[in-house]
Formats: structure tokens, C-alpha cells, sequence
């Protein structure tokens, strides 16, 4: 299930080995079979929708869409499990997060196709195919895990998806271009059935070092553990008869998205920011190069007056690096050595002007001091 994002001040955009121009713009939801991908879906498009925040909402684009998302939440309000999402593989929604604007494509792939892809290593169906391309595109990751599954040491190939093809994933997602900083959600599903189990095995961090040391070894950093409750059940769980309770509260299931969300929001600030220190950091070093090359070539008045130019029309967060205030003193005291102001005016001629009204202002005042006290004669 990959979230697209619209705003494109928060698109990657990176060139593989072959040059190909692609973005990381979507979150993309993983999980096998029977881990819990169409409930988490419909209840996570019920809270954002029937529960919406002025920072946080979801809105399907298409009616159908609506429908669908509407009535797997009716159907688990009135205690039956949703159907599977058929063959709907693209659900449309427009997510508001803190006032900006994002594009939802919900893809709800089946489990066979997860495993056909991370497993069995089949790339050539075209579902397997376009899962991949959503993973090697996502700049965010859920994945669905079932705990029971991680611990099951009677099926095999449950184990497999999820340990070697859940590590394979973010395997895939680390080494890709542009992957290793993608922030992963790992969620383990319907903890309110297996939250004794998981408490029994020494809680969520001995149960994710023990049990998902491969996924959680791969993933390196940039990755967060939930324990989610998409939908409570009423009794000892789903193969047991137990049917769908929406009267309780979900457990961490918007939690994970918000928590990519506010993570991919952080990078955007940190690639801005970095953006505009690269910026800095050019107009610097071309301005201050401008200003040595001025009066290396040529220390004239005029040369001198272009250099300080240069570096008093810099903006106010340049001027207060050091190494601008280091060049401005350098330029004023290579004028003082040529003889010429900073501003561009030369020194010693303006000395020999003020030097020449000061005299004759002087001879003036002699004179008005004769005019007006002649000499007394002499006995």
C-alpha cells in the first residue's frame, strides 16, 4: 500500500547508475498473507476520516473508493471481518498533514505477491513487478508483521515471509539509491491477542531483539517498532471465532504514519536548511573571490570601492562569517598600505586638500586679526 505524496518540496529526486531520473514519493505498506493489511487499511482510513484533526486527515478521491473504505468499517461496527479489497489494487486519498497536502495511492497487494517477490524471488509477474517499483520509490515503509508468525516454529513458510522476506524488503530498500535514510515502521499486529505471548517473551524490545534481529540489523537505524491493535476482538481471537469490536479505541494505528510523516517532515527541514547553507556557502567564496581579484589586478581607488561593495551588499547571515569579516579587514588594510581608503578615495590626496584649506583658513584669520588690531607705533 504506497502513499504518494503531492508536495513536491519533499520528492527525492536521484539518478541511479544509469543515469535514470526517478523520486521517492510515497510510504508503501508490506505484509504476507494474513497479517493484517485490509483491516489496518480500513480502520486507518476510518480514523483520518470519520475522526479527522486539523492537522492529521484522509479523504478518498474517488466514490468508489469511499464506498469500499465505508463499508469494511460498517461491516467490522456490525461484527463481521471485511473482505479482502478484491481486485481494487490502487485506492486514491488526498492526507492533510500539519496544513500540507499529500497524495495517497493505497496499494493492497496480496500476500502471495509479497511473497512471490521477497521470497521465491520472482520478478517477472506483473504484480511482483510493481511492488517492487513501489518499494524502490518509497521514501517511508510499514511493515506489517504478525508476532504469532515470527514465533511459529510449525510453519515454515510463514517464518520465511516473515524473517527472510520481510529482511529482504528492507534489504532492498537500504541498498537502492536514495534508501538509507527511508524511515521504516515496523508494526506488530493484533497485540491484543498476542500481547501475553510478546510479554511472555520479555516484552517488545527482547521480542524484536530475539525475533526480528535480521529485519531490525538490516534496517540499521531510521526505524521505530509499534505494537498495533487495528481492531479489537471479543474473544480469544479470529480463528477462534472471535469477531471485531470497533466500540474500543485502535492501538497505534495512525501512530506509525504520523510517526513517518514527522520524520520525512524533519528531512525536508534538514535538506532546506542544508540547501541554503550550500547557498551560503557559494555566494562566500564567489563574492569574497571577486573582491581579491579586484584589487590583485589593479589597486586603484576604484578597485578598492568595488571590493567593499561587493562585500557590504552580502546578506546580513553572510556578513557575520568570520571568514567575511577576516576579507574586510584584509581589503582595509591593503588600502591603508596603498594609500587608499577602503571606500575607494585616496588618501593622501584628501590629506594635502584638507592640509591646503586648513592653511588658508589660517592665513585668513591672520589677516582679519591685522585688519582689525593694526600695529601700535613704537615710542
Amino acid at each position: 500500500m504506497p502513499i504518494a505524496r503531492d508536495d513536491s518540496q519533499v520528492k527525492t529526486s536521484l539518478a541511479d547508475s544509469t543515469g535514470f531520473l526517478f523520486q521517492r514519493d510515497r510510504i508503501v505498506v508490506l505484509g504476507r498473507t494474513q497479517a493484517g493489511k485490509t483491516v489496518y487499511i480500513a480502520r486507518l482510513y476510518g480514523e483520518l476520516y470519520s475522526h479527522s484533526q486539523s492537522w492529521l486527515s484522509m479523504r478518498a478521491r474517488s466514490g468508489l473508493a469511499h464506498t469500499t473504505f465505508m463499508k469494511m468499517c460498517a461491516d467490522m461496527a456490525n461484527g463481521r471481518w471485511p473482505d479482502p479489497t478484491g481486485d481494487q489494487k490502487f485506492i486514491d486519498c488526498d492526507l492533510s498533514f500539519n496544513g500540507n497536502l499529500y497524495r495517497l495511492t493505497m496499494l493492497d497487494y496480496s500476500g502471495e505477491d509479497f511473497t512471490r517477490a521477497f521470497v521465491g524471488g520472482d520478478i517477472n509477474s506483473e504484480n511482483t513487478r510493481a511492488l517492487l517499483d513501489h518499494l524502490d520509490h518509497a521514501c517511508g515503509v510499514i511493515l506489517l508483521i504478525d508476532p504469532q508468525n515470527a514465533v511459529d516454529s510449525r510453519d515454515p513458510t510463514k517464518q520465511a515471509d516473515d524473517d527472510w522476506g520481510m529482511t529482504q524488503a528492507v534489504k532492498r530498500i537500504r541498498e537502492f539509491p536514495g534508501g538509507e535514510s527511508v524511515p521504516i515502521a515496523i508494526v506488530l499486529t493484533k497485540c491484543d491477542i498476542h500481547k501475553g505471548m510478546i510479554l511472555a517473551l520479555g516484552g517488545l524490545k527482547k521480542f524484536r531483539d530475539d525475533y526480528l534481529l535480521w529485519i531490525t540489523r538490516t534496517a540499521v537505524r531510521y526505524y521505530r517498532t509499534f505494537e498495533c491493535s487495528a481492531v479489537r476482538v471479543t474473544h480469544q481471537g479470529r480463528t477462534s471465532g472471535g469477531s471485531p469490536d470497533l466500540t474500543k479505541p485502535p492501538l497505534n494505528v495512525v501512530e506509525p504514519l504520523k510517526w513517518i510523516l514527522e520524520q520525512l517532515e524533519s528531512a525536508r527541514v534538514r535538506d532546506r536548511n542544508a540547501a541554503e547553507q550550500e547557498r551560503r556557502e557559494q555566494l562566500i567564496t564567489r563574492t569574497l573571490a571577486h573582491a581579491r581579484e579586484a584589487i590583485r589586478t589593479e589597486p586603484t581607488d576604484a578597485s578598492f570601492e568595488l571590493a567593499t561593495k561587493l562585500i557590504r551588499q552580502l546578506p546580513r547571515d553572510c556578513k557575520n562569517d568570520s571568514r567575511v569579516r577576516d576579507a574586510y579587514d584584509e581589503i582595509r588594510a591593503a588600502a591603508v598600505e596603498q594609500g587608499v581608503r577602503a571606500d575607494g578615495r585616496n588618501t593622501k590626496l584628501w590629506l594635502l586638500v584638507i592640509a591646503g584649506v586648513l592653511v588658508a583658513i589660517s592665513i585668513v584669520m591672520i589677516i582679519v586679526y591685522l585688519v582689525q588690531n593694526p600695529s601700535v607705533p613704537s615710542r
